[in-house]
């Protein structure tokens, strides 16, 4: 009787680890990258990636009625280093940390990762995918959250994706969290001084502090609507980082099968130089915006970016080749003429899982330092990359 139970008690745990599901996933990408103006003592050729280098791990297990749990955890690194990405400079699963329920009434995640209209928009409306020297802008100013990491992702974050419903799908993600920021008393300079007699003591200058009011930043939030039927993907969301930095972005692209067309079209507004200060100090990348002195920065205060981009990819065989035009004003500071960006690539499939990339691009800065004498220098940055990819 008893080695009957054990043999019962075997069979269900079998029958229960047979319905979970562990995958492991990733990809990893290394070239060889120009680029023609670089900062003094910067090497202009260096060994790095195209792509965003990880392995993640995907967990599903059925839990009966139609429901399921899933988890995903996505680790980032820089295979040229072997450290995490961006030299340590963001999480080591950069990626994804979510866990959640799927079922019939849709899907619910709670953790880490991109925001409901930074997931889908990359693939949909850059031909590059979001990868390589030649990848489109098409967030230019806009970071998800302020700090390392968040150019598209939010932490801390509850996820909602409703079923597909006649090819349509709703997402919408929120992050409770907020800033709180410790008012500052504003402090006078105060110049060094001497005394002649004795003690002769001395006072060093003390620098002036600019006063902060202190408060509560916003919270993410984020909401997209996709439609895709056959040839034709579309959508339209907007997003709201604890910046109030707003985007709002309508793409899409159509599969003509002997090209494939894709565009974009999306309007950055920042927030109060209030709101801004109350986000937190700016780590993030937002799409490497030109901030009119070179610098990497969000949107301006109160300003306004226009972004467009338009591109395609054509199959021919193996090979496939890449195109794509990208416009925006700088980082939306009032009289910022526009910035552009161009590029060209072939994608080579040595395989299903394998494949070799070479790519230009020519990404024109004006405004970049301010030396001409209407103050709208340009500045032309020519990229170029060949390498190897394999996905696993």
């Amino acid at each position: 009787m008893k080695k009957t139970l054990i043999a019962l008690a075997a069979l269900a745990a079998t029958a229960s680890f047979a319905q979970s599901t562990v995958t492991i996933s990733g990809i990893v990408d290394v070239g060889v990258k120009n680029v023609n103006k670089v900062a003094a003592g910067t090497a202009k050729t260096s060994v790095g990636s195209g792509n965003n280098n990880r392995v993640a791990f995907g967990v599903t297990e059925d839990l009966g009625g139609g429901l399921k749990a899933v988890a995903n955890a996505q680790m980032r690194f820089d295979p040229a280093t072997g450290t995490a990405e961006a030299a340590n400079g963001r999480p080591l699963f950069q990626g994804e940390t979510r866990v959640g329920l799927t079922g019939g009434f849709g899907t619910v995640m709670l953790g880490r990762g991109l925001t409901a209209l930074q997931l889908p928009n990359g693939g949909n409306s850059d031909p590059w995918g979001v990868t390589t020297v030649a990848g489109s802008v098409y967030a230019a100013g806009f970071a998800t959250d302020y700090a390392a990491g968040g150019e598209g992702r939010i932490d801390q974050g509850i996820w909602y994706t409703s079923p597909n419903i006649s090819g349509f799908t709703l997402s919408t993600s929120f992050s409770p969290r907020k800033i709180v920021t410790a008012p500052v008393t504003a402090v006078s300079a105060v110049a060094a001084s001497q005394l002649t007699t004795a003690p002769y003591t001395y006072t060093p200058a003390v620098a002036a502090v600019a006063g902060v009011a202190g408060g509560v930043s916003k919270t993410h939030q984020s909401v997209n609507l996709s439609y895709a039927n056959g040839p034709l993907v579309v959508g339209i969301g907007n997003e709201q980082n604890r910046a109030a930095d707003t985007i709002t972005q309508i793409y899409g692209n159509y599969d003509l099968g002997v090209a494939k067309l894709f565009v974009s079209t999306a309007t950055i507004k920042g927030g109060s130089a209030a709101e801004q200060a109350l986000g937190g100090a700016f780590a993030a990348a937002a799409s490497a915006v030109n901030s009119g002195n070179g610098a990497v920065g969000p949107v301006a205060a109160d300003g306004k970016i226009k972004n467009h981009t338009v591109g395609m990819t054509v199959p021919m065989g193996a090979m496939t080749l890449r195109a794509g035009y990208s416009q925006w004003n700088g980082n939306g500071d009032v009289g910022q003429k526009d910035d552009n960006k161009v590029g060209f690539g072939v994608k080579y499939d040595l395989s299903k899982r394998t494949f070799i990339y070479s790519d230009i691009a020519q990404q024109t800065r004006k405004n970049n330092t301010g030396t001409a004498a209407d103050g709208k220098d340009n500045t032309k940055v020519t990229s170029f990359d060949l390498g190897v990819a394999h996905s696993f």
